[in-house]
């Protein structure tokens, strides 16, 4: 198994720390992960970075001599071309966080720096439901709402590494709903499962009559978003509202990729693609009813395949793509 061609990937999240290596021909050799305490702080955050990655190599039975490169997917806002977490909402007190120059000078090499939906997006695009698209737009569907773009293979990064930051694209500029970013009116706001939540609470509120069945869980506390959509695919009419409306939101947060994109695929992962065929029909419907029929449409708009290997896998092959454009 020794060789110099592997290339590790490592996706930094708020509830865990994943790593995979993979081949030169892109496979996925081996992977594992460990928990994240996301109140440990930055300190004890960069020493886990380097725990998973020494564990992943020896536990795959490697030597540090046969990785090439390694690609660090972040989340929150970062600095691209130094390789710095500003700030990262969901780790406590991360900001300003060298991890490129701390995993250079513990590891000795190229390191690739990038953002964690990013990262998904170039998994998918080479190996997950994007693979031979010349170009794609990534969703990724979880307590916000985060996206990449791909094209020719490569991310679409720009100036500051915010591109694709479709989530807090606006869909609402007549009393917009408050979003977590704190502007008004963005997709996330609408779309994202907080917010599907939160308007789920809101509509209970006004459900006087306790027509839904949504009443028990939220009434102890447990409703979820799982909850919401399964009761509409069981009848439940405020939760089939609630569907529909969210469908509707991210079918225009689609609507305005592919007008002013026009990818040949659009992509959704994160936790909501739980959801299943129902939901994806309702967006695919909203899309069709109401983008430019030459636009990607129907099956051109699906589920992502790679699961939570996304990540990682995109890391490494950033690492790759970075040797060979050096």
């Amino acid at each position: 198994m020794e060789t110099s061609k592997y290339y590790l990937g490592l996706d930094v999240g708020g509830t865990a720390m994943k790593a995979g290596i993979i081949s030169a021909e892109g496979n996925l050799i081996h992977s594992l992960m460990q928990p994240t305490n996301k109140n440990a702080g930055p300190k004890a955050g960069l020493a886990l970075m380097e725990k998973v990655i020494r564990l992943c190599i020896e536990s795959a039975g490697l030597k540090l001599d046969s990785i090439k490169a390694i690609g660090a997917a972040v989340p929150g806002i970062i600095d691209l071309k130094n390789g710095v977490i500003l700030d990262a909402v969901n780790l406590t007190d991360w900001k300003n966080v060298p991890v490129r120059t701390h995993l250079e000078t513990i590891f000795s090499k190229p390191i690739a720096f990038l953002n964690d939906a990013n990262a998904a997006a170039l998994g998918e695009a080479w190996l997950g439901a994007g693979k031979g698209a010349e170009s794609m737009v990534f969703l990724t569907l979880g307590t916000g709402i985060g996206g990449g773009l791909v094209h020719q293979g490569k991310i679409i990064e720009g100036r500051h590494g915010l591109a694709g930051e479709i989530g807090h694209t606006r869909i609402e500029m007549s009393r917009p709903r408050p979003c977590s970013c704190g502007n008004f009116g963005c997709l996330e706001a609408y779309a994202g499962a907080t917010s599907v939540l939160k308007r789920a609470y809101e509509a209970l509120a006004e459900d006087f009559n306790k027509i839904s069945d949504l009443h028990e869980p939220a009434e102890k506390k447990t409703l979820s978003c799982k909850d919401v959509f399964d009761a509409a695919r069981n009848g439940d009419p405020l939760a089939d509202r609630l569907v529909e409306e969210t469908s509707s939101a991210l079918a225009l947060g689609i609507i305005n990729i592919l007008h002013f994109f026009d990818p040949e695929k659009v992509v959704l992962g994160g936790g909501m693609i739980a959801a299943g065929d129902d939901f994806l029909k309702r967006i695919r419907w909203f899309v069709k009813d109401q983008a430019f029929k030459e636009c990607a449409q129907g099956e051109d708009i699906c589920f992502a395949t790679l699961g939570n290997d996304a990540g990682i896998l995109g890391a490494a092959i950033a690492a790759r793509q970075m040797l060979l454009k050096n």
